[in-house]
């Protein structure tokens, strides 16, 4: 009886025992917060500043941005803006990087655009902190963006593709289509003169042209679809010529 009265006893003491080393853990030597260190792309912004900071990788980013330039073609910058941000501020951002190739590049080398990058924080972890590089076509027949181009047309929409700003621009665009095998989008879009029914088929006749043309260079009719919004989605002020000029234009999505 007595063995088992201080067996008893014995595991007594191990439960206190366990109880009070885990109140101890827990209350007195719990462990020092772990600091989890945010790794940042090698280019990026602080939230709120429109002044870019740059890694020790940013080197190699530029050199490999410059590397591929292509003659003719401008460095089309677009930066950041945040949630809660006003676009006008991913512009100063994209001059602000333009600062960076000043011995590389000159002023007529480089366009400014703007994208929306959502949260701070996350783009601050990205390779170049959600800021876009891409070398574009810019003349007066052939805009590019980072997202989309424009392609204007003149007055009369039954003339074949002879611009050479536009050959060369779709021609282009038909061999990469084919060797990435992605597809594009064809929006036509007219001026405000008459109404938006015939401005629709009008629109829609620009955009087949377009179609027309890289389906002959080789592109599959399915990778290829069409569409128009008449006079819906004006560019510039339509009680202009030069406004009108703007509008008159098919828009290229690549998907």
């Amino acid at each position: 009886m007595k063995k088992l009265l201080a067996f008893l006893t014995f595991l007594l003491f191990l439960l206190l025992l366990w109880f009070a080393w885990n109140w101890y853990k827990d209350n007195v030597a719990c462990c020092p917060e772990t600091v989890v260190e945010i790794k940042h792309g090698s280019l990026y912004f602080d939230c709120d500043s429109d002044l870019p900071i740059t890694s020790e990788a940013w080197a190699q980013k530029k050199s490999e941005i410059l590397s591929t330039k292509v003659e003719g073609k401008k460095l089309l910058i677009a930066g950041p803006y945040f949630k809660g941000e006003n676009e006008n501020l991913g512009l100063t951002r994209a001059k602000n990087i333009a600062k960076l190739f000043l011995n590389d590049l000159t002023d007529s080398d480089i366009e400014f655009g703007s994208r929306l990058a959502n949260n701070c924080e996350e783009a601050q972890k990205d390779v170049l902190g959600k800021s876009l590089f891409k070398w574009v076509t810019r003349n007066e027949h052939v805009v590019e963006h980072h997202d989309k181009t424009y392609i204007y047309f003149k007055y009369n929409t039954d003339n074949p593709i002879d611009s050479e700003n536009v050959v060369i621009y779709l021609d282009n665009l038909a061999k990469d289509l084919m060797s990435s095998g992605k597809s594009v989008q064809l929006t036509g879009h007219t001026d405000a003169d008459g109404d938006q029914a015939s401005n629709e088929q009008l629109g829609l006749k620009r955009a087949n042209r377009g179609k027309t043309y890289l389906m002959e260079r080789g592109v599959p009719e399915d990778k290829i679809s069409v569409a128009s919004k008449g006079k819906l989605e004006p560019l510039a002020d339509n009680s202009t010529e030069e406004g009108k000029q703007k509008n008159r234009r098919v828009e290229i999505v690549i998907k």
